[in-house]
C-alpha cells in the first residue's frame, strides 16, 4: 500500500538514505536492487558448488577406504557406520581381529571385518535384568486411608508415576512398595504415628516466627515427616524442634 507521505530509508545495498512511499521498499534505485539481487544468486551458486564439492570428496574418501586392504579404527568405523569406541569395545571382545602397531596405531583387516558377516548367529535379545514380582498390594481405600489422600489426588500419582496395578475383580490394586516408596520420598511416614506433637504450617509460622513460603521450603530441606488427616497437612513438632535447638 503506497503511503501518502514519504518514509525516510536506508538502502540495504549501497546504504544511502532515501525516500520510500512502501513499507517494504528495500533499495534506492532499481540499479541497486538489480546489483543485491545478482549478489545474492551469486552467493547461492557458491555454496551450491561448495557442498558438491564437499560431497565428491567424502565419495572420493569411501572409494579410497573401499580399495584399501588395512584399514585403522576409524577407518573401520566409517566403513561400518557406527562409531570409534564400538570398533575398540569388539577389538577387546575379540570379536574383530586387530594388530596394535603402537600406542597410537591399531590396525584392522578389511577382510576380517567382512568375515563377521560370513556366518550370522541368532539374534541375542538383550535384558536389562530379572524384576522381582510383587506379591503385596494395596487397595485405594488402603490408600487413601494410610495417607489421607482422595481418590483422584491417588489415581493422578499413580498415573505420573508409573506405579504397578492390578485388577481384582472390580477392585485396583495398587503395588505396595512402590506406593510406599513414592511416600516415603516426600517425607509421609506412618511409621511415626506414635508421636505426641503435630502441628499445622501455620501452628509453624506462628511458633517459629516463620513465613508460610520459609516453612515449605524448610519442611522441603530437612525431610519433616508429615501426615495428612482431614484434608489439612501436619508436621511433626518433634522433629522441627530438634532442628531449632527447642528444648
Amino acid at each position: 500500500m503506497r503511503a501518502k507521505d514519504p518514509i525516510k530509508k536506508i538502502c540495504e545495498f549501497c546504504g544511502c538514505e532515501f525516500e520510500a512511499y512502501t513499507q517494504t521498499a528495500r533499495y534506492c534505485s532499481h540499479d541497486c536492487n538489480r546489483k543485491a539481487y545478482r549478489k545474492m544468486k551469486r552467493k547461492e551458486v557458491i555454496s551450491l558448488t561448495a557442498s558438491m564439492a564437499s560431497l565428491t570428496k567424502r565419495e572420493r574418501a569411501k572409494t579410497a577406504l573401499s580399495e584399501r586392504e588395512y584399514l585403522n579404527t576409524s577407518e573401520a568405523a566409517a566403513i561400518m557406520g557406527v562409531s570409534r569406541w564400538t570398533i575398540y569395545r569388539n577389538v577387546v571382545k575379540g570379536c574383530i581381529p586387530a594388530k596394535r602397531l603402537s600406542q597410537r596405531t591399531t590396525l584392522i583387516r578389511k577382510k576380517d571385518i567382512e568375515a563377521l558377516f560370513d556366518v550370522i548367529e541368532p539374534y541375542e535379545v538383550l535384558t536389562t535384568g530379572v524384576r522381582k514380582p510383587i506379591d503385596e498390594w494395596y487397595t485405594i481405600d488402603e490408600v487413601t486411608e494410610k495417607y489421607g489422600l482422595l481418590r483422584h489426588r491417588i489415581r493422578k500419582i499413580i498415573n505420573a508415576e508409573g506405579i504397578p496395578t492390578k485388577k481384582a475383580g472390580t477392585r485396583t490394586l495398587i503395588a505396595k512398595n512402590r506406593i510406599d516408596a513414592y511416600f516415603r520420598k516426600r517425607g509421609f511416614d506412618t511409621t511415626l504415628s506414635n508421636l505426641a506433637d503435630w502441628i499445622t504450617t501455620p501452628e509453624v509460622m506462628e511458633i517459629y516466627n516463620m513465613t508460610e513460603h520459609g516453612v515449605r521450603v524448610f519442611v522441603s530441606r530437612y525431610v519433616i515427616p508429615k501426615k495428612r488427616l482431614n484434608g489439612k497437612l501436619y508436621y511433626s513438632k518433634q522433629h522441627i524442634d530438634k532442628l531449632k535447638n527447642v528444648t
